[in-house]
């Protein structure tokens, strides 16, 4: 094969002639779709259609009654057969796509980077984004877009939104951008994005434009009913903004492993009470809905006013403003604006910004 891929520039390409593509072994890169006019379905395949004393895809010739061949092609009495048949056939049919190259080496760094919950959470929009479609499927992907171009995220992640990165780092920009079109879908996954990019290689940029490309693909696999429907935004946003406060309550407490731990017990109490006080984890209830304070922000400013509480301000403010990601002028400023409208009575926040003594 004297092509060369066009991401990395490798040699080593190989032709899969049953799912009709060319991929490149080093990046991952689709480079041919449809390569073979021959091509197969995953389950015939797999369960033998070419080869000998095996199953077959044709079920006119698989063997039924009391005796099979040995390998495994008996698989019940003539009017049990079809059905068995076809369950057969879809279970394959998945378990091939948990094969296809790209799909598990996205699903891998998936596991490696945000654990095995996510990644599971997350795998039908893995699968998605790295497996082309059946015929059938892509038939109806293609009547739902009309004349809009479709392209699988996979090649579309490799070839332009690396930025000049790696292509050794395509399957984690492929596993972030998915991890974030879910939760984005969803709101169910717990991530951490900023310690998530660090030691990646990747920037938070890449990543977003990632799952840019991969959402407005599920955008259209949910038109052409290939994926359930997202759930509203008002879902979406609450189950996002109760993550964020979960991660950044532990990344506070962190910053308290030097404190008595009696007094650390307090410090989180305290904090704890005036998130509860606020109606968090929500803020649905919160007088200061309507304020639009970033959740990081808001849980740095209890925490922070918590510490002084208890006598463990000083030289807080500066790790605590780092742990959230934001300059600790922002904490400070905000803090002091909410306080004036308390003052002016334009807001009550039921003591939450007090000081307690």
């Amino acid at each position: 094969m004297t092509k060369k891929c066009e991401e990395c520039g490798s040699y080593d390409l190989k032709a899969d002639n049953i799912r009709g593509e060319v991929v490149c072994n080093d990046c991952g890169l689709v480079i041919e779709d449809q390569a073979s006019a021959t091509q197969n379905d995953n389950a015939g395949t797999m369960w033998g259609e070419n080869a000998s004393n095996t199953p077959t895809k044709d079920e006119a010739k698989i063997k039924t009654g009391s005796k099979g061949n040995a390998l495994g092609s008996y698989i019940g009495k003539p009017n049990e057969a079809k059905g068995k048949w076809k369950i057969l056939r879809h279970l394959h049919a998945r378990d091939v796509k948990d094969l296809h190259p790209m799909a598990q080496a996205t699903m891998d760094a998936a596991k490696e980077l945000a654990g095995k919950d996510n990644a599971m959470k997350a795998k039908k929009v893995i699968t998605l984004a790295t497996v082309p479609l059946d015929d059938e499927k892509a038939k109806a992907l293609r009547e739902i877009a009309d004349e809009e171009e479709i392209i699988l995220p996979k090649n579309s992640v490799c070839r332009k939104k690396t930025r000049g990165g790696s292509t050794q780092n395509n399957e984690k920009l492929l596993a972030l951008g998915c991890l974030r079109a879910h939760q984005e879908r969803t709101g169910k996954i717990n991530i951490d994005w900023p310690q998530m990019v660090e030691g990646t290689g990747l920037t938070m940029a890449q990543v977003v434009d990632a799952a840019k490309v991969i959402m407005k693909y599920l955008n259209l696999c949910e038109k052409a009913h290939l994926i359930e429907e997202r759930a509203d935004r008002r879902t979406v946003h609450l189950e996002l903004r109760n993550t964020e406060i979960e991660n950044t309550t532990l990344r506070l407490k962190q910053l308290l492993e030097d404190v008595d731990e009696s007094v650390k017990t307090q410090i989180m109490d305290d904090y704890k009470q005036r998130l509860f006080t606020l109606g968090e984890p929500t803020l649905g209830g919160s007088p200061f809905s309507s304020e639009n304070i970033e959740a990081k922000v808001l849980c740095a400013i209890l925490f922070q006013i918590s510490c002084e509480s208890f006598g463990v301000e000083q030289g807080r403010l500066e790790n605590i403003a780092h742990a959230i990601g934001r300059c600790r002028n922002t904490i400070k400023n905000r803090l002091k604006s909410l306080r004036k409208k308390v003052a002016s009575g334009e807001l009550v926040d039921f003591g939450v910004l007090q000081k307690k003594h």
